[in-house]
């Protein structure tokens, strides 16, 4: 198989869209991610997948603290400043509207959920690397918000 049949394939599949937040040394660092699935419930585990490349590795360290920041359809704008690999750590947050959370990082205002976990395993895989977060507080928006999405390429809302 080819790689363009490859993302052709798996691009065809509908996912959500999140934003995941980290820190370290007072840097705040953020990235759009759509790899992010549940992995068990007794523990509550979690996983998303991030290229090797990326900046965000570095506050990705073992039992370093990170949330997963579910976008709904008004957010678009977030999910593409956040996406930018041409923007430094701190220029993804400009104009973001954010509060902290227990282990000081960053929660997205307005996001349908959040979950804040600690990282328990990073896994080698190809080109990305794989990690598994414990949850350990989260909430959900009490509103009616629809969830960002992408599909082939494209970020989309539902109707």
């Amino acid at each position: 198989m080819d790689k363009d049949l490859f993302k052709k394939i798996c691009g065809s599949f509908t996912t959500g869209v999140t934003v995941i937040t980290s820190k370290d040394k007072n840097i705040d660092y953020g990235f759009t991610a759509n790899s992010f699935t549940s992995v068990s419930i007794d523990p509550f585990l979690i996983l998303f997948c991030l290229n090797k490349d990326a900046k965000s590795n570095i506050a990705l360290n073992n039992k370093s603290y990170f949330n997963v920041n579910i976008l709904n359809e008004q957010q678009t704008n977030i999910c593409n400043q956040f996406a930018n690999n041409k923007f430094t750590p701190e220029q993804r947050f400009n104009n973001i509207e954010t509060k902290n959370s227990s282990n000081q990082i960053k929660i997205i205002t307005n996001s349908i959920a959040y979950l804040e976990c600690q990282v328990t395993s990073k896994i080698e895989s190809g080109d990305h690397y794989i990690y598994i977060g414990k949850v350990l507080e989260g909430h959900s928006s009490d509103k009616a918000l629809k969830p960002l999405v992408y599909q082939n390429g494209l970020i989309k809302k539902l109707l």
